[in-house]
Protein backbone atom coordinates (compact mmCIF):
# COMPACT_ATOMS: atom_id res chain seq x y z
CA UNK A 1 0.00 0.00 0.00
CA UNK A 2 0.94 3.41 -0.76
CA UNK A 3 0.68 6.94 0.88
CA UNK A 4 1.11 10.35 -0.63
CA UNK A 5 0.76 13.93 0.88
CA UNK A 6 -2.38 15.08 -1.11
CA UNK A 7 -2.63 18.39 0.61
CA UNK A 8 -0.56 20.89 3.14
CA UNK A 9 -2.61 23.51 5.22
CA UNK A 10 -2.31 26.00 7.87
CA UNK A 11 -4.36 28.49 9.78
CA UNK A 12 -2.89 31.45 10.72
CA UNK A 13 -5.08 33.00 13.11
CA UNK A 14 -6.80 29.88 15.59
CA UNK A 15 -10.61 29.06 13.40
CA UNK A 16 -9.81 31.03 9.88
CA UNK A 17 -10.35 29.41 6.45
CA UNK A 18 -6.82 27.83 5.56
CA UNK A 19 -4.49 28.37 3.50
CA UNK A 20 -3.73 25.13 0.88
CA UNK A 21 0.18 24.95 0.32
CA UNK A 22 2.43 23.11 -1.99
CA UNK A 23 5.87 22.84 0.34
CA UNK A 24 5.75 23.82 3.97
CA UNK A 25 8.85 24.08 6.49
CA UNK A 26 8.20 21.64 9.65
CA UNK A 27 9.14 23.54 12.55
CA UNK A 28 8.81 21.37 15.77
CA UNK A 29 5.97 23.32 16.98
CA UNK A 30 3.98 23.07 13.52
CA UNK A 31 4.14 24.10 10.08
CA UNK A 32 5.81 27.04 9.28
CA UNK A 33 3.10 30.41 9.90
CA UNK A 34 0.12 28.09 11.34
CA UNK A 35 -1.42 28.97 14.10
CA UNK A 36 0.84 32.01 16.00
CA UNK A 37 -2.14 34.16 16.02
CA UNK A 38 -5.50 33.82 18.50
CA UNK A 39 -8.21 35.81 19.71
CA UNK A 40 -9.20 35.94 22.74
CA UNK A 41 -12.41 36.85 24.99
CA UNK A 42 -11.95 39.87 28.19
CA UNK A 43 -11.52 37.28 30.67
CA UNK A 44 -8.09 35.94 28.89
CA UNK A 45 -10.08 32.95 27.36
CA UNK A 46 -9.27 32.17 24.27
CA UNK A 47 -12.02 32.11 20.98
CA UNK A 48 -12.62 29.82 18.39
CA UNK A 49 -14.87 29.09 16.02
CA UNK A 50 -16.96 27.14 17.88
CA UNK A 51 -18.62 30.02 19.65
CA UNK A 52 -18.45 32.26 16.38
CA UNK A 53 -18.83 29.93 13.05
CA UNK A 54 -17.85 33.42 10.85
CA UNK A 55 -14.61 33.54 11.79
CA UNK A 56 -14.19 30.42 8.96
CA UNK A 57 -15.09 32.52 6.51
CA UNK A 58 -11.90 35.09 7.36
CA UNK A 59 -8.91 35.01 4.76
CA UNK A 60 -5.53 35.46 4.80
CA UNK A 61 -3.33 36.63 2.27
CA UNK A 62 0.46 36.20 3.10
CA UNK A 63 2.59 38.96 3.06
CA UNK A 64 5.42 37.83 4.59
CA UNK A 65 6.61 35.89 7.27
CA UNK A 66 3.89 36.11 9.83
CA UNK A 67 2.39 39.20 8.20
CA UNK A 68 -1.12 38.99 6.79
CA UNK A 69 -3.74 40.62 5.19
CA UNK A 70 -7.20 40.04 6.17
CA UNK A 71 -10.34 40.22 4.80
CA UNK A 72 -13.98 39.09 6.07
CA UNK A 73 -17.16 39.55 4.36
CA UNK A 74 -18.63 42.11 7.19
CA UNK A 75 -15.36 43.40 7.27
CA UNK A 76 -15.50 47.56 5.52
CA UNK A 77 -12.12 47.02 4.47
CA UNK A 78 -8.99 44.99 4.87
CA UNK A 79 -6.43 44.59 8.34
CA UNK A 80 -2.84 44.20 7.88
CA UNK A 81 -0.96 42.10 10.80
CA UNK A 82 2.72 42.77 10.91
CA UNK A 83 4.86 41.44 13.75
CA UNK A 84 7.45 44.01 13.48
CA UNK A 85 5.31 47.00 14.18
CA UNK A 86 3.83 45.17 17.57
CA UNK A 87 4.68 46.42 21.13
CA UNK A 88 6.66 44.50 23.39
CA UNK A 89 3.44 44.13 25.82
CA UNK A 90 2.75 40.35 26.75
CA UNK A 91 -0.39 38.90 28.57
CA UNK A 92 -1.45 36.37 30.29
CA UNK A 93 -4.04 34.19 27.83
CA UNK A 94 -6.10 31.04 28.20
CA UNK A 95 -6.13 27.90 26.07
CA UNK A 96 -7.64 24.94 27.73
CA UNK A 97 -6.81 26.17 31.18
CA UNK A 98 -3.25 26.48 30.49
CA UNK A 99 -1.57 29.93 30.42
CA UNK A 100 0.27 31.45 27.75
CA UNK A 101 2.22 34.45 27.42
CA UNK A 102 0.63 36.20 24.08
CA UNK A 103 1.97 39.12 22.61
CA UNK A 104 -0.11 42.53 22.05
CA UNK A 105 -0.84 43.02 18.31
CA UNK A 106 -2.42 46.54 17.99
CA UNK A 107 -5.71 48.12 18.88
CA UNK A 108 -6.50 48.65 15.70
CA UNK A 109 -6.59 44.73 15.39
CA UNK A 110 -8.59 44.31 18.27
CA UNK A 111 -11.29 46.87 16.59
CA UNK A 112 -11.48 45.06 13.74
CA UNK A 113 -12.14 41.59 15.32
CA UNK A 114 -14.96 43.24 17.44
CA UNK A 115 -16.65 44.65 15.12
CA UNK A 116 -16.71 41.50 12.78
CA UNK A 117 -18.16 39.38 15.56
CA UNK A 118 -20.40 42.00 17.30
CA UNK A 119 -18.03 41.12 20.77
CA UNK A 120 -15.56 42.33 22.69
CA UNK A 121 -12.15 40.67 21.94
CA UNK A 122 -8.94 41.01 21.05
CA UNK A 123 -5.72 39.39 18.99
CA UNK A 124 -2.78 37.93 20.38
CA UNK A 125 0.40 36.94 18.81
CA UNK A 126 2.56 34.08 19.64
CA UNK A 127 5.79 36.00 20.15
CA UNK A 128 9.17 35.73 21.17
CA UNK A 129 8.79 35.28 24.73
CA UNK A 130 5.64 32.83 24.19
CA UNK A 131 5.90 29.74 25.39
CA UNK A 132 3.84 26.21 25.22
CA UNK A 133 3.95 22.56 25.28
CA UNK A 134 2.35 19.64 24.25
CA UNK A 135 0.65 18.17 27.61
CA UNK A 136 1.91 14.39 26.62
CA UNK A 137 4.99 15.29 25.67
CA UNK A 138 6.08 18.39 27.72
CA UNK A 139 9.25 18.77 25.93
CA UNK A 140 7.39 19.30 22.34
CA UNK A 141 6.69 22.78 21.99
CA UNK A 142 3.11 23.99 20.03
CA UNK A 143 1.84 27.61 19.72
CA UNK A 144 -2.22 27.61 19.62
CA UNK A 145 -3.16 24.70 17.58
CA UNK A 146 -5.73 23.39 20.20
CA UNK A 147 -2.98 20.55 21.54
CA UNK A 148 -0.84 19.22 19.11
CA UNK A 149 1.23 20.58 16.48
CA UNK A 150 0.02 18.65 13.57
CA UNK A 151 -2.90 17.33 12.50
CA UNK A 152 -3.01 14.24 9.84
CA UNK A 153 -6.07 13.05 7.62
CA UNK A 154 -6.43 10.62 5.02
CA UNK A 155 -8.93 11.36 1.93
CA UNK A 156 -10.03 7.32 2.10
CA UNK A 157 -11.15 8.07 5.64
CA UNK A 158 -12.98 10.62 4.29
CA UNK A 159 -14.71 9.10 1.41
CA UNK A 160 -15.60 6.33 4.03
CA UNK A 161 -17.29 8.57 6.20
CA UNK A 162 -18.97 10.40 3.32
CA UNK A 163 -20.71 6.47 2.07
CA UNK A 164 -22.67 6.59 5.51
CA UNK A 165 -23.35 10.42 5.75
CA UNK A 166 -26.52 12.12 4.58
CA UNK A 167 -24.44 15.23 3.67
CA UNK A 168 -21.36 16.14 1.83
CA UNK A 169 -18.61 16.50 4.30
CA UNK A 170 -15.55 18.36 2.96
CA UNK A 171 -12.16 17.69 4.67
CA UNK A 172 -11.80 21.45 5.14
CA UNK A 173 -14.11 20.56 8.41
CA UNK A 174 -11.82 18.56 10.28
CA UNK A 175 -8.95 21.14 9.64
CA UNK A 176 -5.94 18.87 8.65
CA UNK A 177 -2.32 20.51 8.42
CA UNK A 178 -1.28 17.27 6.53
CA UNK A 179 -3.75 15.25 4.27
CA UNK A 180 -2.65 11.84 2.69
CA UNK A 181 -4.28 9.77 0.12
CA UNK A 182 -3.79 6.30 -0.28
CA UNK A 183 -6.36 3.42 -0.60
CA UNK A 184 -7.48 2.29 3.25
CA UNK A 185 -9.60 3.77 5.03
CA UNK A 186 -8.61 4.54 9.07
CA UNK A 187 -5.09 3.42 8.03
CA UNK A 188 -3.46 6.13 10.30
CA UNK A 189 -5.40 4.81 13.43
CA UNK A 190 -2.48 1.98 12.95
CA UNK A 191 0.83 4.29 12.23
CA UNK A 192 2.96 5.04 15.29
CA UNK A 193 5.59 6.56 13.45
CA UNK A 194 5.48 8.01 9.98
CA UNK A 195 8.47 9.66 7.34
CA UNK A 196 7.84 12.57 5.32
CA UNK A 197 10.11 14.13 2.91
CA UNK A 198 13.28 14.34 5.62
CA UNK A 199 10.87 14.90 8.55
CA UNK A 200 9.83 11.72 10.88
CA UNK A 201 6.34 12.09 12.49
CA UNK A 202 5.41 10.54 15.68
CA UNK A 203 1.11 9.65 16.30
CA UNK A 204 0.87 10.65 19.91
CA UNK A 205 -3.09 10.08 19.86
CA UNK A 206 -5.95 9.98 18.03
CA UNK A 207 -8.19 13.51 17.75
CA UNK A 208 -11.43 13.68 19.51
CA UNK A 209 -13.80 15.66 17.49
CA UNK A 210 -16.10 18.40 18.37
CA UNK A 211 -18.85 20.58 16.86
CA UNK A 212 -16.31 22.82 15.24
CA UNK A 213 -16.45 20.11 12.56
CA UNK A 214 -20.48 21.06 11.77
CA UNK A 215 -19.74 24.39 10.29
CA UNK A 216 -19.60 24.28 6.75
CA UNK A 217 -16.61 26.21 5.35
CA UNK A 218 -18.41 27.86 2.48
CA UNK A 219 -20.97 29.14 4.48
CA UNK A 220 -19.82 29.89 8.11
CA UNK A 221 -22.76 27.76 9.14
CA UNK A 222 -23.98 24.98 11.11
CA UNK A 223 -25.45 21.87 10.02
CA UNK A 224 -28.53 21.63 11.25
CA UNK A 225 -28.50 17.88 11.28
CA UNK A 226 -25.20 17.50 13.18
CA UNK A 227 -23.01 16.23 10.51
CA UNK A 228 -20.81 14.58 10.52
CA UNK A 229 -20.51 14.37 14.14
CA UNK A 230 -23.80 11.91 13.99
CA UNK A 231 -22.69 9.94 11.63
CA UNK A 232 -18.95 9.24 12.79
CA UNK A 233 -20.92 8.53 16.29
CA UNK A 234 -22.25 5.63 14.69
CA UNK A 235 -18.73 3.89 13.85
CA UNK A 236 -15.99 6.48 15.00
CA UNK A 237 -16.77 6.32 18.72
CA UNK A 238 -14.54 5.28 21.11
CA UNK A 239 -15.80 5.65 25.00
CA UNK A 240 -13.44 7.09 26.77
CA UNK A 241 -12.49 9.06 24.41
CA UNK A 242 -15.10 10.31 22.24
CA UNK A 243 -16.18 10.48 18.52
CA UNK A 244 -12.49 10.04 16.30
CA UNK A 245 -11.18 11.86 13.39
CA UNK A 246 -7.43 11.97 12.30
CA UNK A 247 -4.14 11.90 14.37
CA UNK A 248 -2.65 14.13 16.29
CA UNK A 249 1.35 13.88 15.52
CA UNK A 250 4.69 15.70 17.39
CA UNK A 251 7.95 16.28 14.77
CA UNK A 252 10.73 14.44 15.85
CA UNK A 253 13.31 16.66 13.58
CA UNK A 254 12.58 19.64 11.54
CA UNK A 255 12.85 19.90 7.73
CA UNK A 256 10.73 20.49 4.74
CA UNK A 257 7.72 18.69 3.14
CA UNK A 258 5.46 18.81 0.29
CA UNK A 259 2.36 17.75 -2.32
CA UNK A 260 3.44 14.76 -3.66
CA UNK A 261 6.21 13.36 -0.44
CA UNK A 262 5.78 9.63 0.23
CA UNK A 263 4.64 8.82 3.48
CA UNK A 264 6.57 6.10 5.10
CA UNK A 265 5.43 3.70 7.79
CA UNK A 266 7.96 3.22 10.11
CA UNK A 267 6.23 1.62 12.92
CA UNK A 268 2.52 0.30 13.46
CA UNK A 269 0.33 0.52 16.75
CA UNK A 270 -2.67 -1.21 17.76
CA UNK A 271 -5.71 0.39 16.44
CA UNK A 272 -8.17 2.44 19.29
CA UNK A 273 -11.12 0.26 19.48
CA UNK A 274 -14.23 1.33 18.29
CA UNK A 275 -18.20 0.92 18.99
CA UNK A 276 -19.35 0.52 15.32
CA UNK A 277 -22.97 0.48 14.79
CA UNK A 278 -23.27 0.30 11.40
CA UNK A 279 -21.55 -3.23 11.75
CA UNK A 280 -24.35 -4.39 14.38
CA UNK A 281 -26.97 -2.85 12.14
CA UNK A 282 -26.46 -4.79 9.14
CA UNK A 283 -26.34 -8.15 11.26
CA UNK A 284 -30.07 -7.67 12.67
Amino acid sequence: MSYFVSDLCIYPIKSIKGISLTTSQVNLDGLLGDRRYMITKPNSDFLTGREHPTLTLLTALPLGEDRWQLTHPKAESPLDLDPSTFKEDYQEVIIWENPVAGQSCSEQANQWFSKILNDEVALVYFGDQSSRVTSRRPDKPVAFADGYPFLLTTKASLDELNKSCPEDIQMAQFRPNIVVDGDLPFAEDGWKRIKIGDVIFENVKPCERCIFTTINPDTGERSRKGEPMKTLGKFRLVKKEGVLFGINLIAENSGTIQQGDRVEILEYQDAPVLDDRRIKSSKQ
